[in-house]
């Protein structure tokens, strides 16, 4: 019995990271290039943002971002805003910027990066929101999706 209950507690202990998520479209470090494509940091295409919807690489919506600058999820789900400053604010609190460079940060951590011929680096947050395994959020996001 001690044996079975010992087994147990370590295969629970030593389950899938909490952001484990499909990699067809979640990446430590992805990209968005200067024509929309998102990369990930291996070179594989994630997806891509057109017009302000984010699509992943089968062309499934993962979400948009209205011209107010709201993030919502395929799900209908609010996940936050951008302000002028490029500065993404989720609902639940976590700050991501991103900065001239096209760095994408969040608690002074690089999670992204946006290349220098991409228009709208305001789009920093959602490569994190949608294509990055450092967001907590991750599989709430992409469950309906999957």
């Amino acid at each position: 019995m001690l044996t079975v209950l010992t087994c147990s507690l370590a295969n629970a202990q030593s389950g899938a990271p909490r952001n484990e998520m499909p990699s067809k479209y979640r990446s430590t470090h992805p990209r968005i290039e200067s024509d929309g494509t998102v990369m990930a940091d291996t070179g594989k295409p994630l997806g891509w943002i057109q017009n302000g919807t984010v699509y992943e690489i089968s062309g499934k919506v993962l979400g948009v971002i209205s011209e107010e600058g709201v993030v919502t999820a395929a799900n209908g789900k609010m996940l936050g805003t951008v302000q002028r400053n490029d500065i993404f604010t989720s609902t639940k609190g976590v700050v991501v910027t991103t900065d001239r460079e096209g760095v994408v940060s969040v608690e002074g951590k690089e999670v992204a990066w946006v290349e220098p011929g991409y228009r709208n680096k305001s789009h920093g947050c959602l490569l994190f929101c949608f294509f990055s395994l450092e967001n907590e959020e991750a599989v709430e996001i992409d469950n309906p999706i999957n």
